[in-house]
């Protein structure tokens, strides 16, 4: 895989708008940290996986009212969120390998849709490009567990922002596929209505308005 493949597949995990949410939560729902008046809480669905998903979440994430990953593991029952940096030890024994894949693609070839592997955990590493690199770089209990590469979509969701690489996602719409792959598309459809919710409420908040192919025209 060429080093724009590469980077594309990893970009999506946080391309959207760093909005950072103010200390004290003020006007924020502590929950979803959106503005009180855009609450996602009620729009959160019960996803139940029997593949455990275990975010590894960078610190820079904690407080961005744009980070999806927060919304996931709100959404799943079956999920761990692990967070990294901020001049803490991070405990590698919590990445149990047995029968995990890693979201992330350092190198190898994706896995056919066809021929889905059998998983008991997914690690997903939720960060900004360079903040998942750094992570896999460092995390070297990861560089042993098989990736999980995901095609684009066939047809683009509505994003906050286009990525620069057709397989850019954001984390929630990453953990969708992966879902899709792993277990049912039926099981992983609510993530991404969700995806999409959370999406057109951030367009309402900043008034951003669309074309009818739903590119951010303002």
């Amino acid at each position: 895989m060429n080093a724009e493949s590469w980077a594309g597949l990893l970009v999506g995990w946080c391309f959207c708008v760093r909005s950072v949410t103010p200390r004290d939560l003020s006007g924020h729902c502590p929950r979803c940290l959106l503005n009180l008046p855009f609450c996602l809480c009620a729009e959160l669905p019960v996803v139940r996986t029997e593949v455990e998903i275990v975010i590894v979440r960078h610190v820079a994430e904690l407080r961005l009212t744009s980070n999806t990953g927060r919304l996931a593991a709100l959404s799943l029952t079956n999920v761990k969120v692990l967070d990294y940096g901020g001049g803490e030890a991070f405990d590698e024994s919590a990445l149990d390998p047995e029968g995990a894949w890693l979201l992330y693609n350092s190198a190898a070839s994706p896995v056919a849709r066809e021929s889905p592997p059998r998983a008991k955990r997914l690690f997903v590493l939720d960060g900004s490009f360079r903040q998942a690199r750094r992570m896999y770089k460092r995390l070297e209990s990861l560089h042993s567990v098989p990736e999980l590469a995901l095609s684009p979509p066939a047809i683009a969701p509505l994003r906050l922002r286009q990525p620069p690489h057709p397989a850019g996602m954001s984390t929630l719409e990453a953990i969708a596929h992966a879902i899709a792959l792993l277990e049912s598309p039926a099981l992983a459809e609510p993530l991404h209505r969700l995806q999409r919710e959370f999406v057109r409420r951030m367009d309402a908040l900043r008034g951003r308005q669309r074309d009818a192919e739903g590119r951010a025209i303002s």
